[in-house]
């Protein structure tokens, strides 16, 4: 996730063309190398229909994001002007998402209870 936020900052500072889709793509690498091991996150928690309404859930506020990501970053080009202001609003949730997730911990009893 810091690889996808880090592309999508970068590319706030790029003007070549060339070079912010360089940025994008590497943002784009982040995004879909973590989504994977994001997926994993509610079983591990979770069992049973607690885990399916942790997915339900996950995939409900997944699509809220599809409709407030682009009216924020409509929002904000319109008061600055710029995309530059969406597009760090984007890398600091991601990094906002990231410490999230590794603030959850790791148990590695229940790892190894599963393992055998």
């Amino acid at each position: 996730m810091f690889l996808a936020a880090a592309g999508i900052a970068v590319s706030t500072a790029l003007d070549d063309p060339l070079l912010k889709m360089i940025s994008f793509c590497i943002a784009g690498f982040g995004i879909f190398a973590c989504l994977p091991v994001f997926w994993t996150l509610p079983t591990a928690f979770l069992s049973g229909a607690a885990a399916a309404a942790g997915i339900a859930v996950i995939n409900s506020i997944g699509n809220l994001a599809g409709f407030a990501g682009p009216f924020a970053m409509g929002w904000i080009k319109d008061h600055t002007g710029s995309y530059a202001g969406g597009l760090l609003l984007l890398a600091g949730l991601g990094i906002i998402a990231m410490g999230m997730v590794l603030m959850l911990g790791h148990d590695q009893a229940s790892e190894h209870a599963l393992a055998e």
